[in-house]
């Protein structure tokens, strides 16, 4: 049996961010990553690779200073398969539940650092521990983009952890991981848990279910419900509908065109309605609605900001 097999075996994931000085040692590995904004959060990549230390080198681990682990801050992790003793893969997300919703323009990403400590197996003698990392710090607004496919596979996330901080309400660590990752890819299509992971984090958000109308075949029903005050909303349909006509009891509602013909409806209330406030609409497409209805949900704030 190699000794490299240690590195594979003993792995385990420990978020460790006392507010003294840590540094990596032969079982510890110190990760840095941004943390994340309010109402927001950051994905890190990881590999680790275990590498001989060249003659007359002496094997050293890196040196990393660990901060406080910011209030209200969470880390959640997820190992890849590993498929070599000597490289082992696998994600960390951070998130930040805001104390309370808030719209307008969007919070800028936070300057300080938080470490974690992944815990392994004593490094071989003449050994070292080599350190990747990929980062994407507050994915829900401009981000650098992270594919985190080539870190673990959806069959991992059995294994998911939630290594440090609060449990995010309603929302469960394998949809955390799965969420952000999705919300870390370069100009992300809307994806089905987004609503909900943006409300695990109190950021703004809005759902719109649709059940299929009982009187006419073309018509789709639905309730619309946001986690803040709103002014106005809107609806993007999909590349293969468009609108042929809309109902909104409680104000106006107008067709329009973006991407393709009709494919845009503005429901406008007539009194702005507070956060959690039922607004019932009716929608008629071409052709008739199918069963997954890929539309876009749009809600305007009190200042006019979409969101």
């Amino acid at each position: 049996m190699r000794r490299a097999l240690l590195l594979a075996l003993g792995l385990a994931l420990v978020a460790a961010a006392p507010a003294e000085a840590a540094r990596s040692s032969a079982t510890r590995t110190a990760v840095r990553i941004a943390s994340p904004a309010s109402a927001n959060a950051t994905v890190a990549g990881f590999e680790l690779d275990l590498a001989r230390v060249p003659k007359k080198k002496k094997a050293h681990a890196s040196a990393g200073l660990a901060a406080a682990l910011p209030k209200g801050v969470s880390i959640y992790a997820v190992l890849g398969k590993q498929k070599r003793s000597d490289r082992v893969k696998g994600v960390l997300v951070a998130v930040k539940r805001a104390g309370a919703v808030a719209t307008g323009a969007s919070v800028g990403a936070a300057a300080r650092k938080l470490t974690v400590n992944l815990k392994h197996a004593a490094v071989p003698k003449g050994f070292t521990l080599k350190l990747k990392l990929a980062e994407s710090a507050d994915v829900l607004g401009r981000h650098r983009a992270l594919a985190c496919g080539s870190y673990f596979k959806a069959a991992d996330l059995a294994g998911a952890e939630r290594l440090s901080g609060p449990a995010l309400p309603g929302i469960t660590m394998g949809t955390v991981i799965q969420s952000a990752c999705a919300a870390a890819k370069r100009n992300p299509a809307p994806f089905p848990t987004l609503g909900e992971f943006r409300t695990a984090l109190n950021a703004p958000s809005g759902a719109l279910p649709f059940v299929l109308s009982t009187q006419f075949p073309n018509e789709v029903d639905g309730t619309a419900t946001f986690n803040y005050g709103v002014r106005a909303l809107g609806v993007l349909a999909d590349k293969g509908h468009q609108f042929t006509a809309c109902g909104f009891a409680a104000g106006t509602c107008a067709i329009s065109s973006t991407a393709g013909p009709n494919d845009y409806v503005l429901f406008t209330l007539t009194t702005p309605a507070p956060a959690g406030t039922a607004l019932p609409v009716a929608l008629a497409t071409a052709p008739s609605p199918s069963k997954a209805l890929p539309f876009q949900l749009f809600g305007f704030d009190s200042g006019n900001h979409r969101q």
